[in-house]
């Protein structure tokens, strides 16, 4: 027959009683819920229990014969050869909290109970574990922890002070803010009277303070404390009776309130400060609902219209300060009734109003909007400023100017009359002054003519006196022949009887011919005369007589004004032509002189007028050269232009359109 297997959580040995004892004790040792392992001093399993597979995880054929290091994390694997180095000399370990691994990685608290096996000799052969399971002991213990901490953290960090106070109101416990504030050791406050922190002046209303808080469990008001050095601050105190175990304490929660009472100071004075600046501005400052009655008019506003409070506060705009119509019979109430319909519209708002005595004022309005609390209109605040004044000088004003603007008219028609008058007379003046050319001009070539002849010995031979004498009068005549020209040319113009033909000639031909006339006076003063023209210019259409007169006015201005150095003329075809012409003949006459100055090119051109130098001042002229020079382009189509550096020399552009002979 075949012998019974014994169970692996049991020993054999001999006897049906030892069995029977190791059985019971094997069914003990399955059936509690603490994880029971044995283990030899190797740390090899040699038994596991129900309980060690629910801690764990872990069935007893997956863990028997392996490690028990399997059960251990890695931060703690110093343990093991610990304990089995202290079972391994009789020790026990009691109650030792650790952690532990389980199958599916997760790490459990335990509390663990390590003892030595002996076997019937007493020779130590193992070891064997009881296991609790801890975690929900340890979370609730880091629960309580984490409270207590807040709890302290509550106590000592919050900004009020936190006092329980007994029956009769001495403090059994106050948080640290208390103690760091009012500058009492704890031991010092506990047991102290809440009477003993209020300052002498408030100590007699401490009991009715406190009645409503005896009578219905809480009670709020305001005080003074004192710290133990003596300085004194405002509280607030929140009282709230508390129940416990039949009797009756009271938490105390007190809150400094200087910072709030600076501010109430503050903005109490601020008030006032703003209260009497609108009462006492120099403005009408007034209040009124939407549908136009008054809430507040300020003491400058109610001087002003001549009211009391009482006369004018409920009242209606209209009627009081408001009349119905102004001077000009202007509706006034639909002014105002826009103005409650539409705040906005007017903000800016100038108009009659009337004194209690019944005199008419012009102020102007600055109009606002005051909101209630749900963002409708509740008000409107008016600004206002006499500008009665203003509005009188204003029409005075108005009436000067219409006055003037009369006079203005009547003079400028009478100065139309004399203008045109003036034009007349100037028209009639060179009209005279054109038509006296031939009666001028032949007396003149008479006594150049004969003067020419007796310079020719034609009459008789003359002596070295004579003939000089006769050369001064022949330059006179000419030099006044000259001038009697100018103020022709010049006359003409503005008479508007010069005439200008149109017709094809040489303009290199008049260019040479020209330059030929000036060259002795450029030899005698030793001046280079240089004459630069580009290729393409040839025939051309113009007046070649009035041409050639400004080109003449300007080489000889050129050489009148410069002392050394030279004159250059140049001429060239550019496209930077008038409008009226596709390109430009520009011909330039550029000097080595002193030059102009910047401010006197702008008079350069105008008639009878010369540039006052120390140079020009050694030349006789009228000062017509130049303007009949700039009145001679313009009637050929072009322009002539001045540019200079003083001191340097001066460039005269003359430029003319250019036009080809089929133009014609």
């Amino acid at each position: 027959m075949a012998q019974k297997k014994p169970s692996r959580n049991a020993a054999p040995g001999p006897g049906n009683e030892f069995v029977e004892t190791q059985a019971l004790l094997a069914a003990i040792v399955d059936s509690s819920d603490d994880a029971i392992i044995g283990k030899r001093l190797d740390g090899t399993i040699v038994s596991w229990n129900a309980g060690a597979q629910k801690l764990y995880g872990y069935s007893a054929d997956e863990v028997m014969g392996r490690p028990i290091t399997i059960l251990v994390p890695g931060d703690r694997s110093d343990e093991i050869p610990d304990f089995l180095k202290r079972i391994s000399q009789g020790e026990r370990i009691d109650h030792y909290e650790t952690v532990r691994l389980r199958k599916d990685g997760e790490h459990v608290d335990v509390a663990v109970t390590v003892s030595p096996i002996k076997d019937k000799a007493g020779r130590l052969v193992g070891a064997s574990s009881i296991a609790r399971d801890i975690t929900a002991h340890k979370q609730a213990e880091e629960r309580e922890k984490l409270a207590a901490t807040l709890r302290h953290s509550l106590s000592k960090y919050a900004n009020d002070f936190i006092m329980l106070l007994d029956e009769d109101f001495r403090f059994l416990e106050v948080n640290e803010r208390a103690v760091d504030f009012y500058g009492y050791t704890r031991e010092q406050m506990i047991g102290m009277h809440a009477w003993e922190l209020r300052t002498l002046d408030t100590q007699e209303a401490f009991v009715k303070q406190i009645e409503h808080a005896q009578v219905s469990g809480k009670a709020l008001y305001e005080t003074v404390h004192q710290r133990k050095n003596g300085t004194t601050f405002p509280v607030e105190i929140s009282l709230h009776a508390i129940e416990n175990e039949g009797k009756r304490l009271y938490q105390a929660v007190i809150r400094d309130i200087t910072e709030r009472k600076q501010i109430e100071r503050a903005l109490q004075e601020s008030e006032h400060k703003y209260r009497e600046l609108v009462e006492h501005a120099n403005s009408i400052i007034l209040r009124w609902t939407h549908d136009g009655r008054i809430t507040f008019l300020n003491e400058f506003g109610l001087r002003f219209f001549g009211y009391s409070p009482e006369e004018i506060v409920g009242h209606p705009v209209m009627g009081t300060i408001v009349p119905a119509t102004d001077s000009s019979n202007r509706n006034l109430r639909q002014i105002i009734d826009q103005i409650c319909a539409d705040p906005a519209a007017f903000e800016q708002n100038v108009n009659e109003n009337m004194r209690r005595n019944g005199e008419r004022v012009w102020i102007a309005w600055t109009n606002r909007i005051v909101r209630d609390a749900q963002g409708q209109v509740a008000e409107i605040l008016s600004v206002g400023t006499d500008v009665t004044e203003r509005k009188r000088a204003e029409e005075a004003i108005r009436e000067l100017n219409a006055r003037l603007e009369q006079r203005v008219a009547e003079r400028t028609g009478e100065l139309a009359v004399a203008r045109d008058r003036a034009e007349a007379a100037d028209r009639l003046k060179s009209a005279f002054l054109a038509t006296m050319s031939h009666e001028l001009r032949t007396p003149l070539n008479s006594i150049i003519g004969f003067t020419g002849i007796l310079l020719q010995e034609l009459a008789g031979p003359l002596n070295p006196e004579q003939h000089k004498q006769l050369e001064m009068v022949r330059g006179s005549a000419r030099h006044l022949l000259a001038l009697i020209n100018d103020v022709l040319d010049i006359s003409k113009i503005e008479a508007r009887q010069l005439q200008v033909s149109s017709e094809p000639f040489d303009l290199r031909a008049s260019i040479a011919k020209v330059a030929n006339i000036v060259k002795p006076l450029a030899d005698k003063k030793g001046l280079a005369l240089r004459v630069e023209l580009d290729p393409t210019v040839s025939i051309t259409v113009s007046d070649p007589r009035r041409v050639e007169q400004v080109l003449l006015n300007l080489l000889n201005n050129a050489i009148k004004f410069t002392e050394r150095g030279a004159v250059t003329l140049r001429a060239e075809i550019t496209p930077d032509a008038p409008p009226s012409a596709p390109s430009a003949i520009r011909i330039s006459v550029a000097d080595t002189g002193i030059g102009i100055k910047s401010e006197d090119l702008s008079g350069l051109f105008q008639p009878f007028r010369q540039i006052d130098s120390g140079l020009t001042r050694q030349h006789e002229g009228t000062g017509l050269g130049l303007a009949i020079c700039r009145r001679l382009a313009d009637l050929l189509g072009g322009e002539i232009r001045a540019s200079s550096d003083w001191g340097k020399g001066s460039v005269f552009t003359f430029t003319l359109p250019r036009k080809e002979p089929g133009a014609l």
